[in-house]
């Protein structure tokens, strides 16, 4: 069996159960992953996929790729938790597979190996790669645009790589606007000022285009917003002018500078604190010592910071765009250190290993004899066992095993320790408020969840138009959250409690 072949299956070994285990059991709650689970739904009911709507009303402040995927996979899997989150787990086996080879042909097997079970087997990774927001598919279009890029900057300019160049860019505006453009073009530019392959930062850029891919470019990224603009240009304006401000200008997840590094060795834990070490060892280290790839690396991870440190917006979900720069350098550190970068990277792999082995026997404990203690404790030994077996040697034991327990770790907290009842709530009364008509959903809340769970839109309403509503019917049905709302000559009844949400039937007082 060919070497590549097998470090593929101890490879998948881990990657597929850390992301298919358990990927419908969490319900559909967090708001960006409810927008999408449920825009795709009413898409794929009304049969129209060019306007996206949310809860009934019309939906243009995000590009509609996401919810083509999503909708796509209701179509193949039926409506679900699962077929929700399928788009952004093929996305992340994509991107571990271009990665894995692309660092494999530049850098070797085993800097390949390791930067791919660091980038999914990290908190970001497993958060992301198992969740249906627009991201993973967002960074697999980038990560292809900068490997393509990266290729034709090195000579590997065939007609064909300059127009999946333009592609890649274009699908990647598609899922999530200008950052799919912005973190490749300006990564490429800095690489190639800093290898000094030309006097000015933009001029390698003209390499990268041909005309079919510019026109793959033009068509793919701005044909949806040149439809939406040509047909209804006051209310895109409105729409997409108020996405740019929240974004760039006002925000509405505002954030001091330092978020990134404050909350880096929690987003990229376990293998945060490796950062230190590795960047110190790049200072410190010849330049021709580092392979250009890894060079490279460094460029686009500096480039997505300054980005995302400039921007207003700061969340969560956008320091994944570090993950794979980050991994790919801290592969690479993993296997070249030598001398007491070699020591240190002992010292913290025991460390690693020993809090590995406590969760494992933590998670033995809690859950006792199960099934479900099984499936989760053969997570990090399957791919030690399939390494013995197969005598595979590219990748590292120590990075395998601290990998696996970390994915049984985060499945293990997914499925006993984040349990909430708040999380569930909307889904238990959504299912049940299904047959209920007319529903509506007091404003706030407007959760796309109540409508996901029902099978319908269930738009908000305000207070003050609950009179109106029910000039046309005898009884209308309520889903809110915290108090009634006083209405004179209405009559709120209890039908069901969920935690802080309530199912309500509203009708005039007699």
């Amino acid at each position: 069996m060919p070497s590549s072949l097998k470090t593929l299956l101890v490879l998948l070994s881990l990657l597929l159960p850390a992301l298919l285990v358990g990927l419908g059991d969490r319900p559909v709650y967090k708001i960006q992953e409810v927008r999408i689970a449920e825009t795709a739904r009413e898409m794929l009911v009304d049969g129209n996929w060019v306007v996206p709507r949310f809860n009934g009303e019309l939906r243009l402040q995000k590009p509609p790729l996401p919810y083509w995927l999503t909708a796509a996979s209701y179509r193949f899997f039926g409506v679900d938790a699962v077929a929700v989150r399928l788009p952004a787990v093929i996305a992340g086996l994509l991107l571990a597979s271009l990665l894995w080879r692309w660092i494999g042909r530049e850098a070797g097997p085993e800097i390949a190996s390791a930067s791919v079970l660091l980038l999914i087997a990290s908190y970001l990774g497993l958060r992301y790669f198992r969740s249906g927001e627009a991201d993973a598919v967002l960074l697999l279009c980038i990560t292809a645009a900068c490997v393509l890029g990266y290729d034709i900057l090195n000579g590997k300019g065939a007609a064909a790589r300059r127009a999946l160049f333009g592609l890649a860019l274009g699908l990647g505006f598609l899922s999530k606007g200008p950052a799919a453009l912005a973190i490749p073009l300006l990564s490429l530019a800095l690489f190639a000022l800093t290898e000094k392959r030309a006097a000015r930062p933009l001029a390698p850029l003209t390499q990268l285009f041909s005309i079919p891919g510019v026109l793959l470019l033009i068509l793919v990224a701005f044909g949806w917003y040149a439809w939406v603009f040509a047909t209804m240009p006051d209310i895109a304006q409105s729409f997409f002018g108020k996405q740019v401000d929240e974004t760039f200008i006002s925000g509405n997840h505002a954030k001091p500078l330092w978020w990134y590094l404050g909350h880096h060795f929690e987003f990229f834990a376990p293998w945060g604190v490796l950062v230190l070490p590795a960047g110190w060892m790049a200072y410190r280290g010849s330049r021709g010592e580092t392979p250009a790839i890894v060079r490279f690396a460094w460029c686009w991870l500096a480039v997505v910071f300054v980005l995302l440190t400039a921007t207003v917006n700061k969340q969560m979900q956008y320091a994944l765009l570090f993950a794979p720069p980050l991994a790919l350098i801290l592969g690479y550190y993993l296997v070249a250190a030598s001398g007491r970068y070699a020591k240190i990277n002992r010292a913290l792999f025991g460390l690693f290993c020993l809090v590995a082995l406590a969760v494992v026997i933590y998670a033995a404990r809690k859950l006792g004899a199960s099934a479900s203690l099984l499936l989760l404790a053969a997570i990090p030994f399957v791919p030690l066992a399939l390494k013995l077996i197969l005598r595979e040697r590219a990748t590292s034991a120590a990075v395998l095993f601290v990998a696996a327990a970390t994915a049984m770790g985060f499945l293990y907290s997914e499925a006993y320790l984040s349990k909430e009842p708040r999380k569930v709530a909307a889904q238990v009364l959504g299912m049940a408020a299904a047959a209920r008509s007319p529903l509506y959903q007091l404003d706030p809340p407007g959760n796309g969840a109540v409508s996901f769970y029902a099978g319908k839109a269930v738009p908000p309403i305000v207070a003050e138009d609950i009179p109106l509503r029910l000039l046309d019917h005898d009884e209308i049905w309520l889903v809110l959250e915290g108090e009634v709302p006083a209405v004179d000559g209405i009559v709120f009844e209890s039908v069901m409690q969920s935690d802080e949400m309530a199912l309500y039937r509203a009708r005039r007082r007699e």
